[in-house]
């Protein structure tokens, strides 16, 4: 991994772990998929789904995994801006998650949902 990209998923991190910072509202011009809610959590016992805090605390502990692989994708809505792709292998399907930098400090979470098959 590069230095710079190393530099971003610290900084992800940081962001993601700030509730003031995080946002998943879906607009027109940066849409979303954030829906932890229907995604079980592989770090509860009971099969239950992600909260939406949990799932910033995962996003967070998975960004800080130096064994997690972490993609720079370029995004076509909103164009020419960059978002950073995980992906997780859980005993109930791999998840998607995908965010990007957001404005004034702010991060967003664009996709959280199991992988399409």
């Amino acid at each position: 991994m590069t230095k710079e990209l190393e530099s971003i998923r610290k900084q992800l991190a940081i962001l993601a772990g700030r509730k003031s910072a995080r946002t998943t509202e879906w607009t027109r011009g940066c849409p979303t998929e954030w829906q932890p809610t229907k995604v079980i959590d592989p770090r509860t016992d009971n099969d239950s789904p992600f909260t939406p805090d949990g799932a910033w605390d995962f996003v967070v502990q998975k960004l800080l995994d130096p064994e997690m692989a972490i993609q720079e994708v370029r995004l076509s809505n909103p164009a020419d801006k960059k978002g950073y792709v995980l992906h997780v292998d859980t005993d109930q399907g791999p998840i998607y998650i995908k965010v990007q930098f957001g404005n004034g400090g702010k991060i967003i979470g664009r996709s959280f949902h199991y992988e399409s098959r």
